[in-house]
């Protein structure tokens, strides 16, 4: 059983609209409808919502009378809203697509990983191979390269005189890393 609310209503609402409104409200000549406000619940709800009205009245007014401020067109107004619809189309329509092109991202990165796993026996047998069979290159010496050269010399030495898994995992790495780093801004965008 549901209870279906009454509202309430007082014939004098509109009288104490006009008072507030004709600022007569705090007058002599506001005392009686003041007075009845006060024993009225409706006209007590009537008369804050009303202040809280003319209030704002107040401060755009204010506002507006600044110097160098104006209300913008009606045609602006009209085209900024009418911008902000088609906008707001735009976004529902394309919402699945996104979705649907992150799902693929994300499924495409476990079939990699999975294919990965399943065909390792046969990657891990060529990286082996690909170690073992090539001689290393040789690179010149670090006095025949400059301050930056001799770092990368460096690093280049390092880099092909570790093992083909360890290889193969920091480039799966920093493909990780990147992955990420590209899911990230792809949802920051929104």
């Amino acid at each position: 059983m549901s209870k279906t609310m009454k509202l309430s209503q007082c014939d004098r609402e509109q009288e104490v609209v006009d008072a507030l409104r004709s600022r007569r409200w705090a007058t002599a000549w506001g005392n009686e409808i003041r007075q009845h406000a006060e024993s009225c619940e409706v006209c007590a709800e009537v008369a804050f919502a009303a202040q809280a009205f003319q209030h704002e009245v107040e401060l755009a007014k204010t506002e507006l009378d600044q110097p160098g401020t104006r209300l913008p067109s009606a045609g602006l107004v009209w085209w900024k809203a009418q911008l902000a619809a088609r906008r707001a189309a735009e976004h529902r329509a394309v919402a699945p697509m996104v979705w649907v092109e992150r799902a693929a991202c994300v499924l495409g990165a476990f079939a990699a990983l999975g294919l990965a796993v399943w065909k390792w026996p046969l990657i891990s047998a060529w990286l082996f191979r690909a170690g073992t069979s090539a001689s290393t290159p040789r690179y010149p010496t670090a006095s025949e390269y400059s301050i930056t050269g001799a770092w990368l010399h460096s690093l280049a030495q390092v880099w092909t005189s570790q093992s083909a898994s360890l290889l193969l995992a920091a480039t799966a790495a920093a493909f990780f890393t990147l992955m990420i780093f590209a899911a990230y801004v792809v949802w920051r965008e929104e």
